[in-house]
């Protein structure tokens, strides 16, 4: 507990500024030309966000009883959805979010984007008749940039979460040239490109969503690109672009894109196709060299270098990883960053000294998903947990066709053996379906079968959409009372697993 709680002693100077919190300059709105956000001021604003909302035609889906907000994280992955309010019959509904710093998040299914600063007020109204089709927004500052989002989203079908990169690529890498390939992404950003500078022309926004409606298509753009280069080479061994060249281009999409302090989880995201790609240039990685002086020696600017870091030491964070936290997140200069990653941090600690929290949000009532359906059968992991209920145990969330979950299994299976006779019990939950070469795949590695629970195509819709994004093999890690106290696809052995095990032998949670 001292060891983790020393970023904040050995960054007290900056730490002590967290308090006060960076929010943005916010500028005038102004029509729809482009200018060097180079100069954009920073503020010390921060506080909490003050949310309130109207549903129309609330009986529409009568089932739906919670609006849901998920944050972006610093990491570049998703975490569990921690944010949630009831739907009142009236069709109102209130939040109260603090915020270190402006970001965005998502209002799954309603919307994809939502862009928030810090001790603002923002009132939403929306429409169950027409999800994804009417939105409007009243109050501060928050209302002027999401009402301008809002529009130009409507108006060129463009979407942070899903949109045409991520099917370019993959659908071509078997039979098409690299140059067609890259070709075929250029086809697609520029068709982007192009409407958003036809909605410029026709209307005026916010300086924010002029800088970053371009930044999310040029950073979107590069991160496809990345993850389609690994994938060729990878998968299935094609030819891909120079790798300085790319190395090149994305460095030229850095200098230009984090330069400023108006950033959103585009820019993490990114981040995280930047590290890999880095590493694919022998030339600018060294096998002598920790992940702290490698970034340092890699990093075009020291605020890619501090997003590098913040990367790794958010998803330390994720997996209940404080000494790693520590060790990258003492290096970060950038304030934007640092107030960011010291909530994630907050965050973490409140959920690691409650983990009931979480747990509880995660075993209660099933969430209503894209389809406003709610789940008719009982939720599925306290099924799982309540016959070893007074045991510490793992449940291992797989599927035949994984790869990966194959070399999992048998190191559970060995896992079991050695605490066999101790308060720990295995589970495992399975969504390739209950077929004979399914079950002969645990039986393979020891495990027997009717330990296993075959999931159904509506309890793999809540496993998937609960933890999403889900990566298998995915591991739950669960108290002696039966609270979920870590989760990820972190959780398997030989990534700390026994220590925690041994940890929670002894007490409830993951703070030693």
């Amino acid at each position: 507990m001292k060891k983790a709680n020393s970023i904040l002693g050995l960054r007290k100077s900056v730490i002590s500024k967290l308090l006060i919190l960076l929010s943005l300059f916010l500028l005038q709105c102004k029509d729809g030309t482009e200018k060097d956000f180079s100069m954009v001021m920073k503020n010390t604003s921060s506080g909490s966000t003050k949310i309130t909302g109207y549903v129309h035609n609330r009986d529409f889906y009568p089932n739906t009883k919670e609006v849901i907000i998920d944050v972006s994280h610093v990491s570049g992955e998703t975490r569990v959805t921690q944010i949630k309010t009831p739907i009142n019959d009236d069709g109102t509904f209130y939040f109260e979010i603090y915020l270190a710093s402006p970001q965005d998040v998502t209002m799954h299914p309603h919307l994809d984007f939502l862009y928030l600063l810090p001790g603002d007020s923002l009132h939403i109204e929306l429409d169950f008749k027409k999800l994804r089709q009417y939105a409007q927004f009243s109050g501060g500052k928050s209302a002027e940039i999401n009402n301008d989002f809002y529009k130009y989203f409507s108006a060129t079908g463009y979407r942070t979460t899903k949109h045409g990169y991520m099917g370019v690529g993959t659908n071509y890498e078997m039979n098409y040239t690299w140059t067609d390939v890259r070709e075929k992404l250029d086809e697609e950003r520029k068709k982007y490109r192009n409407r958003r500078q036809e909605f410029l022309r026709q209307n005026k926004v916010c300086d924010e969503v002029v800088f970053l409606t371009e930044a999310m298509i040029e950073l979107d753009y590069y991160k496809a690109l990345v993850e389609t280069v690994l994938r060729r080479e990878n998968h299935f061994g094609k030819e891909t672009m120079d790798k300085e060249m790319l190395m090149n281009e994305l460095n030229e999409v850095v200098v230009k894109y984090f330069n400023t302090y108006l950033y959103s989880d585009v820019h993490f995201k990114f981040i995280k196709s930047y590290i890999p790609a880095a590493k694919l240039t022998p030339t600018r990685s060294s096998a002598d060299l920790d992940f702290v002086e490698w970034a340092k020696e890699v990093a075009k600017t020291d605020d890619i270098k501090d997003f590098m870091l913040v990367t790794q030491a958010g998803l330390a964070l994720l997996q209940k990883d404080l000494d790693n936290f520590e060790k990258y997140s003492m290096h970060v200069n950038n304030e934007y960053l640092i107030n960011r990653l010291t909530q994630e941090y907050r965050t973490t600690m409140s959920n690691m000294r409650n983990p009931e929290n979480i747990s509880s949000y995660i075993l209660g009532t099933s969430k209503d998903f894209t389809g406003n359906m709610s789940l008719d059968h009982e939720n599925l992991l306290a099924q799982t947990i309540t016959p070893n209920s007074g045991k510490v145990q793992i449940i291992n969330i797989c599927a035949a066709w994984c790869a990966p979950c194959r070399i999992v299994l048998e190191q559970l299976g060995m896992l079991m053996k050695e605490y066999s006779g101790k308060d720990v019990g295995v589970s495992f939950i399975c969504i390739s379906g209950d077929t004979e070469s399914t079950r002969a795949l645990y039986r393979e590695k020891g495990i027997d079968d009717k330990t296993v629970h075959f999931a159904t195509s509506d309890e793999y819709v809540f496993l998937d959409t609960t933890f999403s994004p889900m990566a298998f093999p995915y591991g739950i890690l669960v108290n002696r009372k039966g609270v979920i106290v870590d989760y990820g696809s972190h959780v398997r052995p030989a990534n700390m697993l026994r220590e925690k095990i041994d940890l929670l032998l002894e007490q409830d949670n993951l703070l030693k």
